[in-house]
């Protein structure tokens, strides 16, 4: 099995190249999982809706509005983002959460699967979106 990436460290000490496979990668699912933390129960894995567009600079996320991951977050924005193959490639994204409350980004975000949880569109309050700012990186793609 030949790597194409093998990382460690912090997102900003990634070369150009690095950034480029990691955001091919990252590109390719539809969802991720995302370790929270929960002042009561200890660490929480959950899934995430994967939006478009995602890069290490910023990964965008969407959830409802009424889960527990969400209400850790805003307890507690420290979390990490998992993504893995079937193949054993597998990254790890460690950063610090915002919710988004920029309309016009929701609007740009939205996917047509939202509108269930919020009738209202990207004005609604039943889908939230989450912004993941990366900070390190553990990275082993095939």
């Amino acid at each position: 099995m030949e790597l194409k990436l093998y990382y460690l460290g912090e997102v900003s000490g990634m070369t150009k190249e690095q950034v480029e496979e990691a955001e091919k990668f990252i590109k390719g699912f539809e969802y991720g999982i995302i370790a929270t933390c929960n002042a009561e129960t200890g660490p929480r894995l959950s899934a995430l809706n994967n939006l478009a567009g995602q890069t290490l600079q910023q990964l965008h996320f969407a959830t409802e509005a009424t889960t527990q991951k969400l209400a850790n977050l805003r307890q507690d924005p420290r979390c990490e983002v998992m993504y893995a193959t079937l193949e054993g490639g597998q990254m790890q994204i460690a950063g610090k959460a915002e919710i988004v409350t920029d309309v016009e980004l929701k609007r740009e975000l939205w996917q047509d699967w939202m509108n269930e949880y919020s009738p209202e569109g990207p004005t609604g309050d039943g889908i939230c979106i989450i912004r993941l700012i990366p900070q390190s990186i553990r990275a082993m793609i095939c």
